[in-house]
């Protein structure tokens, strides 16, 4: 019995140490900040998923003192609702035309990884708030060196190609090439570098590389054509002028607005320019407009259409949701996430779905009200606007969606737990109990 009481109280005294080595080394905040980056960075997914899955989750878990302390974060609505919601589309999945076993046993292991993912960027956010500015003082040069790499390497530098040519991604260089997709992760980096600008009194250096980056990744966002992509972008700095109103961030946002919509404007006269000494092309601005409404208007009656022929199960996940709608043109979803949510999974599924965004949106908003903190309200609308006109929400393993969504759900979350603060001149300052010794 002596034996086996010293072995345990070995084990934990390395555990211990263990802990307080991670925590002083900030481990996991680091390997966090760089999982995400690597989304970006890299051509394959692998390497982001393995630093997530096999450092972050486990470090993580090592440094929380009491497993108590996560039960805020399992227990609240966010959480709670985000499982509901994964659960339900798996479920009305087995009720009607199943997945294959291999299938359905990856859809549970997306549903926990998704949970994990949420658990800890809530409780990095929550236990030291300096995690979230670090992630996107991090991000926005990743983000912003990305894009400049993909404007090379797709254009060789061509300007007749940058003005009209959609951006894509490249082969070998970037995980995903499709257009709207790489407009989204530039978009929501650049809505992070602005909403870190306008919260936060920074040094000179810094305030400058965030407006730099900022700048870039709206004329990347831009280039790529993706309306959607460019409203989100939008419609997140607006967002953080309305949360954090004051001189120095309207001049900071309206100014990176302002040469966007310059470059923008100044496209159709290059173009003219070009056409006038022979070459024959159309406007990234003007191809946009032409595009109308991208038949939004047909397709969405079509869906809700399909959404009421089965309005309590859904399809389920099996389904192929591909239309064509009576112009001729084939879609393959609804292009609005809680439409596709009522079809994938009806009624019940889209109503969680809508549980998740507005449970978010109320601990964004307590967070905001306690710490000054915006970050999560701001990348949340920035999600909204991107997925009221694209996009299908559905368990994965980490990719983009990740950032489009549980990223600033899983900020959020960790904001509304975090204790009463004020920020002064860029130092925060807190009030009562916080879950980890980071927290200032």
């Amino acid at each position: 019995m002596l034996t086996g009481s010293v072995a345990v109280h070995s084990l934990e005294a390395r555990l211990h140490r263990v802990r307080d080595l991670l925590l002083r080394w900030g481990a996991a905040e680091k390997l966090a900040i760089l999982s995400i980056c690597l989304i970006y960075l890299l051509h394959s997914i692998w390497a982001a998923r393995t630093v997530m899955w096999f450092f972050v989750v486990p470090v993580v878990l090592l440094s929380v003192t009491s497993y108590r302390r996560l039960a805020p974060i399992v227990t609240s609505g966010v959480f709670v609702m985000t499982a509901a919601y994964l659960l339900l589309i798996i479920i009305t999945t087995m009720l009607g035309d199943s997945l294959p076993g291999k299938e359905l046993f990856s859809q549970f292991r997306y549903t926990v990884a998704i949970l994990f993912f949420i658990i800890v960027i809530a409780y990095l956010t929550w236990a030291d708030d300096r995690f979230v500015p670090r992630l996107f003082m991090w991000l926005a040069p990743v983000a912003a060196f990305a894009a400049v790499r993909d404007i090379g390497s797709f254009s060789g530098w061509s300007l007749h190609t940058m003005l009209t040519t959609r951006l894509q991604g490249t082969p070998g260089l970037s995980i995903y090439y499709n257009s709207n997709v790489i407009g989204m992760l530039y978009a929501m980096s650049c809505v992070g570098a602005v909403a870190l600008m306008t919260t936060r009194r920074l040094p000179s250096w810094q305030s400058v590389m965030l407006f730099s980056c900022a700048l870039i990744l709206l004329v990347a966002t831009t280039m790529t054509g993706s309306r959607g992509s460019l409203l989100a972008a939008t419609m997140g700095i607006l967002a953080s002028l309305l949360l954090k109103p004051s001189w120095r961030a309207a001049i900071l946002a309206v100014s990176v607005l302002a040469v966007v919509a310059v470059v923008t404007l100044l496209m159709p006269v290059i173009g003219q320019w070009m056409a006038s000494g022979g070459v024959q092309s159309t406007s990234l601005p003007v191809e946009m407009v032409q595009r109308g409404d991208s038949t939004r208007l047909e397709l969405w009656p079509e869906y809700l259409k399909m959404a009421a022929l089965k309005p309590w199960l859904g399809y389920g996940l099996a389904f192929d949701t591909q239309v064509t709608l009576p112009s001729g043109k084939q879609v393959m979803n609804a292009h609005n996430m809680f439409l596709c949510a009522a079809v994938r999974g009806g009624v019940f599924s889209a109503l969680a779905l809508a549980g998740i965004v507005l449970a978010a949106f109320a601990s964004g908003w307590r967070g905001f009200r306690r710490t000054g903190e915006m970050m999560g309200l701001a990348l949340l609308v920035s999600c909204l606007a991107a997925t009221s006109v694209d996009y299908e929400i559905l368990p994965t393993d980490l990719n983009y969606f990740y950032v489009l969504i549980w990223l600033p759900v899983a900020i959020c979350l960790g904001l509304g737990l975090a204790p009463c603060s004020r920020t002064v001149s860029g130092v925060t300052r807190s009030q009562g109990v916080v879950p980890s010794q980071n927290r200032s």
